[in-house]
């Protein structure tokens, strides 16, 4: 078969969704081919963007298929020191055995030591009644960093 021929069964779609990789929120469609995103452009039926696309929206597929994005718990090597960005594979049970003793430890002591960060997600209000729960005010996410706050204003 040709490269880039398809097949009879091959499944192709087209989703219709929202940009999440800045805070513009511009209109993209996800093109798959049998479930898998293959390309992704700007929606021409959008309001915002009427179909225009950044680089950055374009990119998004790279979330999904960056061979350097990371697929399993890293831990830091034990004879490595914090900032030489020496890591090791563990497994999921190591990595939440390890996050439940150091949260634990921290919870009993002085829960404000504790700080939580959420990225660019729609989890901020989780993020927000976890830390509360846990007994620390310090929490924050991606949109008191960035453009955000101007687009609120």
């Amino acid at each position: 078969m040709e490269h880039g021929a398809r097949t009879q069964n091959e499944q192709l779609d087209v989703k219709t969704t929202t940009c999440y990789m800045c805070a513009c929120r511009c209109g993209i469609r996800v093109h798959l081919r049998d479930s898998e995103v293959r390309y992704i452009d700007g929606n021409p039926n959008h309001p915002l963007n009427q179909g225009v696309i950044c680089a950055k929206g374009a990119s998004g597929i790279m979330k999904q298929y960056s061979p350097a994005r990371l697929t399993q718990p890293l831990m830091r090597k034990a004879d490595a020191l914090r900032g030489e960005a020496q890591f090791e594979p563990v497994s999921w049970e190591v990595a939440l055995d390890t996050l439940e003793q150091r949260l634990a430890h921290l919870r009993a002591t002085d829960p404000k030591k504790f700080a939580l960060f959420t990225g660019r997600d729609q989890m901020q209000a989780l993020t927000g009644l976890f830390a509360k729960n846990f007994g620390t005010p310090n929490y924050t996410a991606h949109g008191g960093f960035c453009s955000a706050n101007m687009a609120a204003a």
